[in-house]
Parts: structure tokens; sequence; C-alpha cells
């Protein structure tokens, strides 16, 4: 089951998913320590818990963290790009000195 079928509603109906919103990594000796970053969770399903770069983790293997360590880069744009919103089509726009619009 992938994060795309979850978000679009085609995942299992059989699975209990709750939101989560704490940032967790790999326990120490799972992973090499650079594999070792920050992810932000997104939601769980009892025995996994999803991050927001779309991974799925084994509970078991991640512990929670605050806001310490290396963030994970895919989850960080993420977040920034879900935080900030581009306004399109703001109007005119005069280019000082020129008569274009």
């Amino acid at each position: 089951m992938s994060y795309e079928e979850v978000e679009h509603g085609k995942a299992r109906t059989d699975v209990e998913f709750s939101l989560a919103d704490y940032r967790f990594r790999y326990v120490p000796g799972v992973v090499g320590e650079s594999k070792r970053v920050v992810h932000q969770a997104v939601f769980t399903d009892g025995p996994s818990v999803w991050s927001l770069c779309r991974n799925k983790f084994d509970i078991v293997e991640v512990e929670e963290v605050g806001r310490c360590g290396m963030p994970c880069m895919q989850c960080a744009a993420r977040a920034a790009a879900a935080a900030t919103k581009p306004v399109l089509n703001a109007g005119p726009q005069v280019i000082e000195g020129s008569d274009v619009q």
C-alpha cells in the first residue's frame, strides 16, 4: 500500500489510520548514522508510521525526537511547499521607466 493509495482513498479498509504529529528518526543500529535524519510524521496505522516524504517506517525501528537533528530534506521541502503558496495572477505589474505592464 503506497502513500498515494492512502491519500486518495484507495487504501485497505481493514486498517485504522490515525493522524500523527511528531518528528522521528531511526533508532541507533538500524541504519547508518547518515540515514538517521529526522522525518515529520503524517499518520500511523498502528505498526507503521508514514512520513511527510511519503515513506513508511516500522514503528519499532523509530524513535520520537524533539526539534533536533538533521532534517529529511524531502520532508522539509514538502513542509515548506505546503506552508507557502505563491500568489499567482496578482494583477498588473508596472516596471518603472517602461511602458510594459
